[in-house]
């Protein structure tokens, strides 16, 4: 039933007769002509649904003779009516606006799937007077038809205003029908295959994106990668991670926006406040289609960083059934809302950023444990030596500051960290009496205190997580020139870790006192370093550790050692 109404109000039930079938499927016959040769100058593959959208309205407005018009489709999450394209002098506004369903024209067409037109805009109680401003048209008569597959309404397309300025004629509300049907076809078609290529686009970057977090270990690296994952996989402008700080119970922000950025992470949410804060609460996901509207919506993030949240979607991040924050993708690019399609991705997304925090605050734990480990054995050993007490920590200290000037990359730093606890671990093979002599050490004895770089690899080498430490351990006595012990390796030959504990071990035990001697002052300890570069010492991490002196980075570990030698 095709439904007509006059300035009046009136509903005329119209029946075709013969004639007006045959001009009516001579009608549908070039409005399909007409739209699938338009269709296929673009090839599939290239189409963008903007543009597509756009293309049909062009068409339609040429077949139809009319200034002005606009296709509006039915938002799967809002249920709005969404302006996806708008021609007419100053329409470029209306597209991506929301339409409540039950307003105007519009909304009557898709509540009832009946076409509807009207010849006295002026005086229709269902037509909404902003919108005639907004597109730069007063409407004086209009025309709006569903686009529809079988029964399933997909949205609407009106037009306004004849360009003869005549009032539109049966005839033109059937071409318009013709049109929208083909239209809505090929819409659909578009639609479904834009949502498969997009489907299989991003289990592809979800595939690629679980690869990556689950690659690295690092805490600080995975939080990272998860909110550039966000913005990648929402196509949105920036996506963040919001975790829940279980001392306060509060939410906090983590963001890569630079200064805006850093701003934002002053921001604590309660449980509950904001839309982070719902999420965090209910532990459901969901897709805000216009955030300023929305009553759960805070402004807090927006004020900091002068940015503008429009939509966002927002998900849970739980681990064994815990909740432990959200993530979030705000402000979709294009004129598309996220989708229920982009809800499933995105949680898919959420569950593969808590595998990967989880694992990295496992390897944390872990890896804090075995430090706690190797400091209480290195307390162990300075146990034994009453009269190096303390010198491991400032080994470390010492070889850590060399190793950030070296350029060490954070594993090698870790990697240091733990040779230098241990460094000394050989000692507890070595006689009590040795190591607590008072006085000088006699030739025998010092080939006792020597073994403990021997010793050392064979306390740790049934530790498979210790392997890495081996090489340091055994060789930080051995000199740049080939002199030292146990191998005599020269240069380069020496691990690099081995050579900066050896000059932080040595620097140490120049500036600490013995029972027999005074420790050196630094600058006395500072030249022998200098004096020794390149024959005991490698020049380059002499160099690096005068850096760290110069950069006052020592003054910490300087103070804190048990010596009367300051200057």
């Amino acid at each position: 039933m095709i439904t007509k109404r006059s300035s009046k109000g009136r509903r005329i039930t119209d029946q075709t007769g013969a004639v007006l079938r045959l001009k009516r499927e001579l009608t549908l016959e070039r409005a399909k002509r007409e739209v699938l040769q338009g269709v296929s100058r673009i090839p599939l593959e290239a189409q963008s649904l903007d543009r597509l959208y756009d293309h049909y309205l062009g068409v339609i407005l040429k077949l139809t003779r009319t200034k002005a018009g606009s296709i509006l489709l039915l938002d799967e999450v809002t249920k709005d009516l969404i302006f996806v394209a708008s021609k007419g002098k100053g329409s470029e506004g209306l597209v991506g606006k929301h339409l409540p369903l039950g307003e105007g024209i519009a909304g009557w067409v898709i509540r009832t799937g009946h076409s509807y037109f009207t010849v006295d805009a002026e005086h229709d109680r269902m037509i909404r007077k902003e919108f005639g401003p907004e597109i730069g048209v007063a409407p004086q008569n209009r025309l709006c038809v569903p686009l529809k597959i079988a029964r399933r309404v997909l949205g609407v397309v009106e037009v306004l205003n004849k360009k003869d300025r005549r009032p539109f004629q049966r005839e033109d509300l059937y071409l318009l029908d013709a049109l929208a049907v083909q239209v809505a076809t090929v819409i659909e078609n578009t639609r479904l295959f834009k949502k498969y290529d997009s489907k299989v686009r991003k289990l592809k970057t979800l595939k690629e994106i679980s690869r990556l977090l689950n690659s690295t270990l690092d805490e600080k690296e995975v939080k990272r990668r998860a909110m550039e994952a966000a913005t990648r996989l929402m196509e949105a402008e920036v996506g963040s991670l919001l975790l829940i700080d279980d001392a306060t119970h509060e939410l906090y922000f983590e963001v890569e926006l630079g200064k805006r950025g850093e701003r934002v992470k002053e921001i604590r949410l309660k449980i509950g406040e904001g839309i982070a804060g719902w999420v965090a609460k209910t532990g459901e996901p969901v897709i805000v289609a216009d955030a300023q509207k929305d009553p759960r919506f805070n402004r807090k993030a927006d004020e900091k960083s002068s940015f503008v949240t429009r939509n966002m979607i927002c998900v849970p991040i739980k681990i064994k059934g815990k909740i432990i924050g959200v993530l979030q993708a705000i402000n979709k690019l294009g004129t598309q809302p996220f989708s229920k399609w982009d809800l499933e991705e995105f949680q898919s997304l959420a569950d593969q950023v808590a595998i990967a925090l989880e694992n990295a605050h496992l390897y944390k734990e872990m890896k804090e444990t075995f430090l706690g480990t190797a400091e209480a054995l290195g307390d162990a050993i300075e146990a034994k030596d009453v009269y190096t007490a303390g010198h491991t920590r400032r080994v470390l200290s010492y070889s850590t500051m060399m190793g950030k000037h070296l350029g060490l990359r954070a594993a090698e730093l870790e990697s240091l960290k733990l040779t230098a606890l241990l460094h000394d671990i050989g000692k507890i093979g070595v006689d009590d009496h040795i190591l607590r002599k008072p006085g000088k050490l006699n030739e025998s004895e010092k080939k006792k205190m020597e073994e403990h770089t021997v010793i050392g690899p064979r306390i740790v080498e049934n530790i498979k997580q210790m392997h890495h430490v081996i090489p340091g351990i055994r060789h930080h006595h051995e000199k740049y020139n080939g002199t030292g012990q146990p191998h005599g390796l020269k240069g380069d030959e020496i691990p690099l870790i081995a050579r900066i504990i050896a000059v932080a071990d040595c620097f140490d035990a120049m500036t600490t006192d013995r029972p027999y001697r005074k420790g050196l002052p630094i600058q006395t300890a500072l030249e022998e370093l200098r004096k020794l570069s390149g024959t005991q010492f490698d020049g380059k991490v002499v160099e690096a550790f005068l850096r760290a002196y110069r950069a006052n980075e020592l003054n910490e570990t300087l103070m804190a050692r048990p010596s009367s030698s300051t200057a």
